[in-house]
């Protein structure tokens, strides 16, 4: 049976069931429990924030409030974050013990306080921000622990990634969140960005376990198509990119989406049927901000991006580790009357059981993307 629709977030998002509580309480216990509606959004926001703040946090929280204002007002069933909550420079076990007790449980505030359910894909920065040299590198289990105890994803993934690795089904749609930061040995030290061996095993045990899906959405921290734009990043790539068994793998069963952040700019890529969109802002460095908001019914999607510029200015705010953002992040008056921009837009639908893009504009439109 040919699937209407497939979307894959590399990054996180549970069953039905787990809609209706907060994400600080979701366990994974029953991700197949199928809703029934006919259209429903979700919204998806990498590396936000990707800054130590507490909640609330002086000289940011009015920003930060007119922004999920703006999301919640999409109606989302959940938000999806591909990573990057945090600014994580927590450079030994004790640090990790002291700031992922503060900084995680202040940004599930945040968000409760706005009634958004979320899932998290992990970052780089959930992992003490790469490279990852020998002894950053025996920290990234006690990196991940943490992730897994505050964030509390499904616990559903292969046996070495439970809660940093997951699925789960809403209204018929397959979102896989991946964690692709592996042991390994590559140009980032100790750890390689790919998604490999028990993992891809997994993977593909996801796809072909949930056959009659309408659409496949996969979420993950780093891109894979390239080049991309970046601003205020390292521009961290999957290895081997559209070479990839993880890029392969998705092409092969027709994933819809893949959904990722780490360069805080928009690039949208199709290639083999998947559509790859690199979004996100970086609150604190950079002008401007974004989110995607993505339209789901049995045949079709929907997709807009929209940003919104913002201030930073004044001293830096402290974090550990020497990359501080600006004390004061704002929205000024004359960009609240406008409010947010839409900067691309796009369609996916089936007819006759083919998937067809169309209607592309804006960031979509690949004929300006950058150039190899």
């Amino acid at each position: 049976m040919i699937r209407a629709f497939r979307v894959c977030i590399v990054s996180s998002i549970a069953a039905s069931c787990f809609l209706l509580t907060s994400c600080s309480s979701v366990t994974a216990s029953t991700p197949d429990i199928q809703e029934t509606s006919e259209t429903w959004t979700f919204v998806s926001m990498p590396d936000f924030l990707n800054v130590d703040t507490t909640y609330p946090q002086p000289g940011w929280e009015d920003a930060l409030d007119y922004v999920l204002k703006a999301v919640k007002a999409e109606n989302p069933d959940f938000v999806l974050v591909a990573g990057d909550l945090v600014m994580g420079r927590w450079w030994s076990e004790e640090k990790i013990e002291k700031y992922a007790a503060i900084y995680y449980p202040d940004w599930i505030k945040r968000m409760n306080a706005h009634g958004l359910k979320f899932y998290t894909a992990i970052g780089d920065h959930e992992l003490g921000d790469n490279p990852w040299p020998a002894d950053r590198a025996k920290l990234v289990p006690s990196f991940k622990k943490a992730f897994r105890n505050y964030m509390k994803m499904p616990l559903n993934g292969p046996e070495h990634m439970k809660g940093t690795a997951f699925y789960f089904l809403h209204k018929n749609t397959l979102f896989v969140s991946v964690d692709v930061f592996e042991k390994g040995r590559g140009r980032q030290g100790k750890i390689v960005a790919q998604v490999t061996g028990k993992q891809l095993e997994w993977l593909e045990d996801t796809f072909a376990g949930h056959p009659d899906v309408d659409h496949l959405i996969v979420m993950g921290h780093t891109p894979i198509l390239g080049p991309v734009r970046k601003r205020s990043s390292s521009g961290l790539m999957l290895e081997k990119g559209d070479q990839s068994p993880f890029w392969k793998s998705m092409a092969e069963h027709h994933v819809d989406l893949y959904l990722c952040g780490e360069v805080h700019a928009i690039t949208c890529t199709e290639k083999a049927g998947v559509q790859q969109i690199a979004h996100g802002g970086l609150f604190g460095y950079n002008p401007k901000v974004n989110y995607l908001v993505v339209k789901v019914s049995p045949q079709k999607i929907e997709l807009e991006l929209k940003e919104l510029d913002i201030v930073c200015k004044g001293p830096r705010l402290w974090q550990e580790g020497r990359n501080r953002p600006h004390e004061s992040v704002t929205v000024s008056e004359d960009i609240r009357k406008r409010g947010y921009i839409t900067v691309g837009r796009m369609t996916i639908d089936t007819i006759d059981g083919k998937k067809n893009t169309q209607d592309k504009t804006g960031y979509f439109d690949e004929k300006n993307n950058p150039k190899k």
